[in-house]
């Protein structure tokens, strides 16, 4: 990367997600918020976001418009329904754009499966909408992906995340349906089955919990000795941009044909309380996918 040249993006949302994530993009050397959108002039978030940013409008993303030539690329922190509104005025525009809703629009992305899974990966320079999928998918895929990579005629999978209460905003809340049917999408691209279930809880337990997700998988034959060391790679490559993921239920065997293990994410606390790791791993995964996409494209020179 230039290391003379920062990235400049701009967030729309100024809900609980945007509000992290522009917290993290103030505070690395390598990114400027060049601009934050929201869509009520009293909202506390905009407020809040527009201290830290070089600009801010109520309007969304139209207002936008006039500075769209200092941004290089936006971090829709929205809902489903506005991003499909959202990426037509940003292809206009030519920006690339990092989806952080359930929207399905743009290409699935996790950070550390492109070395086998192609389809997930970052590698493809042509990709302009990267679509963060959830939560659950970002901290269920790397087990998902260690399972499937050592296991043959998989015939189900399921991913629990239970989150809590708190962490869930009104976006989060209304984009459930969407959640589900997303997650699941995920699931079974990686696992080649059609048999995929996401669960999402949202647990109002005192004090807040962590984030926990839990993967287990059916299969006809399972590797366990090559499956806990793709496991420990993955792990390994998440904690890069995630620090508090880990994997506190080793894979075991409930039954025959069956494994499960079982992850936790702590954040990091930029703007977020800790237990809030559902917002954490899906905000430095789009941090990660951001840094790769702008090195990628942007002139070596």
């Amino acid at each position: 990367m230039n290391n003379n040249r920062k990235i400049r993006v701009a967030v729309l949302g100024t809900g609980k997600i945007a509000s992290d994530l522009a917290a993290r993009i103030h505070a690395a050397p390598d990114m400027t918020l060049a601009a934050v959108a929201g869509r009520r002039p009293e909202s506390e978030g905009l407020e809040r976001i527009a201290e830290i940013a070089d600009f801010s409008t109520p309007q969304g993303l139209s207002g936008l418009r006039d500075i769209r030539d200092e941004i290089d690329g936006v971090f829709d922190a929205t809902s489903a329904f506005d991003h499909l509104t959202h990426w037509s005025t940003l292809q206009e525009w030519g920006k690339w754009v990092i989806d952080l809703t359930p929207s399905r629009v743009g290409k699935p992305t996790v950070p550390v499966l492109g070395e086998h899974f192609p389809r997930f990966g970052i590698e493809d320079t042509r990709t302009w909408n990267y679509s963060m999928v959830t939560c659950g998918g970002q901290s269920g895929s790397p087990i998902a992906a260690a399972f499937a990579r050592n296991a043959e005629g998989v015939t189900a999978v399921e991913v629990s995340s239970s989150i809590a209460s708190d962490s869930a905003g009104p976006a989060t809340r209304r984009n459930i349906d969407d959640y589900v049917v997303t997650t699941e999408g995920l699931l079974a691209e990686i696992s080649g089955t059609k048999h995929a279930k996401a669960i999402l809880v949202l647990n109002p337990a005192e004090p807040p919990p962590l984030m926990r997700t839990t993967v287990t998988m059916k299969a006809r034959v399972i590797n366990s000795a090559g499956l806990l060391s793709d496991l420990e790679n993955y792990v390994a490559a998440v904690r890069n941009y995630v620090p508090g993921y880990s994997i506190v239920v080793p894979p075991h065997q409930p039954q025959d044909g069956v494994v499960s293990a079982t992850a936790v994410v702590e954040g990091e606390g930029y703007f977020l309380p800790k237990h809030a790791g559902n917002l954490d791993i899906i905000n430095a995964a789009s941090i990660e996918v951001a840094r790769r996409h702008f090195a990628e494209n942007w002139p070596k020179s």
